[in-house]
């Protein structure tokens, strides 16, 4: 991700930084500074100086806490899980934690509400499914992440992505070495990187929940798939309880979920009930606007 400056002027910036200016390069400037010397700088103090830069910094504080690095678990592995949990009629969910379950997570707790609903860059949460305040789906999606098979985290180290998770995990005293831990583009990678989804959906009964299923319905019946069960929408977060009870019109094997925050208490609800459910997230809005097709080879 690099915003409005090019490849060459992050480049430049980080060779030679941009004094005496207040253009987007002198704040580029500033943040690497904010983000990494100026730490060593207070940790050292004005008597000492450490004649490394800080990557070599980076490097060898990675190589001190080797024992702490968590491996994540790859889209082949979690395709095998599923497979021999759907062989053993066994439940299996797959949660996913964008910065919208994150920002929920943290809401009260490491940043006031006041702050997020003042930003309008958070004003999507209300499309994801829930408005804050909201201790109480807070509360109940911090017990559900320990409930998940896999959990999927983001990769990027930005503040309300992997920072914020790692924020969150150690207020909670979540066991992160014994949870099974994914990329939160999982089910990207899934359909990139193995031909589970179509598998699924040519062996498998299929139940389909989200706002857009019916589209992908669609879609999918149009692409050669014909079992695909029903389809229910979520109408937020306070109406998974309805979604769960109409959940038990149909017979099937998997859910594939599209519902934003509600997916997570949805995926682990059905998984209770020896279902296998995905959180899909956008991959559906990829798969309708032609972004993305189901892998078949």
């Amino acid at each position: 991700m690099t915003f409005s400056l090019s490849e060459e002027e992050w480049s430049s910036v980080i060779k030679i930084g941009c004094r005496g200016e207040t253009d987007l390069r002198a704040f580029a400037a500033e943040g690497i500074y904010r983000g990494g010397e100026e730490f060593v700088n207070n940790h050292l103090g004005i008597t000492h100086v450490l004649p490394l830069d800080i990557e070599q910094i980076i490097k060898a504080g990675i190589n001190a806490l080797s024992s702490d690095i968590i491996k994540l678990h790859s889209a082949k592995e979690i395709a095998v899980c599923i497979k021999e949990a759907l062989e053993n009629k066994q439940g299996y969910s797959i949660i996913r934690m964008g910065d919208g379950e994150l920002v929920s997570l943290a809401h009260d707790l490491l940043i006031s509400t006041d702050e997020l609903n003042n930003d309008s860059r958070f004003n999507f949460l209300s499309y994801s499914g829930i408005t804050i305040p909201d201790h109480s789906s807070r509360d109940t999606l911090a017990k559900n992440v320990l409930k998940a098979d896999v959990i999927g985290i983001p990769l990027a180290r930005y503040p309300t992505f992997q920072c914020l998770f790692n924020k969150i995990a150690k207020y909670y005293k979540w066991p992160l070495h014994t949870m099974c831990l994914s990329s939160s583009n999982i089910q990207t990678e899934l359909n990139n990187e193995t031909t589970l989804f179509h598998e699924l959906m040519s062996e498998y009964k299929i139940l389909l929940i989200g706002n857009r299923m019916n589209e992908a319905k669609n879609l999918f019946n149009y692409w050669g798939y014909d079992s695909i069960v029903g389809t229910i929408p979520v109408n937020g977060i306070e109406s998974v309880s309805s979604v769960l009870d109409a959940v038990q019109q149909y017979e099937f094997d998997v859910a594939i979920v599209s519902a934003g925050i509600p997916a997570n208490l949805i995926c682990v609800a059905l998984a209770e009930q020896n279902k296998v459910a995905i959180d899909f997230g956008h991959l559906t809005d990829m798969l309708l606007r032609g972004h993305a097709v189901i892998r078949k080879v």
